[in-house]
């Protein structure tokens, strides 16, 4: 299904200005919007609509918010949309004051992004720290895996796994951010998913690289096995690859 794979959070995790100062296991808010371009319309005016929201955003918005436009690069083109909005406040309660300041907007700007993209999901969802991104605020690569917990799994089991494989990534000197976008309300409601992982790094080139560098790891593999085990902690689907703009916001 087309938004199945964002119907789970008006997400948080890219307003990297947020996740890039937070420590292991800090959590934010965020939402996502999930949308395919209007016939005749494509990345390029989605961007100049983006320019004149960020104008009016940092004069308009009651607390601090940054937004990310994620692009597919490497998924199943016809089950993901062809864009999405990410936005990123330190709390629920900013996120909100946000969030009602647009829906009380009822002027040109809310009819220009009509105009350029339809979108079919719109959720909130928390984003936790596992380790941080080290480019905050900037572009980047977003690999995402849809994931469920395991019966009879807590999360701070998976907390404890997650931990371990951060100390595993740095003392490897392994690149990139690791988060886990937790789902909220407007997720499908036939969806079983618990959480989104992922991994952001700078490029596909640091991305490549870091899978190269891991691979050269002695024991790498059997490390990774003895933090997560063979799906017993959690069960994932394939990855999907975005690019990721920053689109601006408020400080």
């Amino acid at each position: 299904m087309l938004y199945r794979q964002f119907a789970m959070a008006l997400l948080l995790l890219l307003s990297v200005s947020v996740a890039g100062t937070a420590q292991a296991q800090e959590r934010a808010a965020m939402e996502s919007w999930a949308c395919n371009y209007v016939e005749g319309k494509g990345y390029a005016d989605l961007m100049n609509v983006a320019a004149k929201w960020d104008a009016w955003a940092s004069k308009n918005h009651p607390a601090p918010y940054s937004a990310y436009v994620l692009s597919p690069v490497f998924a199943t083109f016809e089950e993901v949309p062809e864009a999405v909005w990410l936005g990123f406040s330190p709390t629920s309660g900013q996120l909100g004051a946000v969030a009602d300041q647009w829906m009380s907007e009822d002027g040109d700007l809310i009819d220009e992004f009509n105009s350029v993209v339809d979108c079919g999901a719109h959720t909130l969802a928390g984003s936790r720290t596992i380790r941080a991104y080290e480019k905050v605020g900037e572009a980047g690569i977003v690999q995402l895996r849809s994931c469920t917990a395991n019966e009879g799994v807590s999360w701070g089991q998976i907390a404890k796994a997650d931990q371990a494989w951060a100390d595993f990534m740095t003392e490897n000197e392994l690149p990139g951010g690791v988060y886990r976008w937790g789902a909220g309300p407007g997720t499908a409601k036939d969806s079983k998913m618990d959480f989104y992982a992922v991994w952001i790094t700078e490029s596909l080139e640091q991305r490549g690289t870091a899978m190269d560098k891991f691979r050269e790891v002695e024991g790498a593999g059997d490390s990774y096995y003895n933090i997560y085990g063979d799906d017993n902690l959690y069960t994932c689907d394939n990855s999907r690859i975005y690019y990721a703009t920053p689109v601006g916001g408020s400080d």
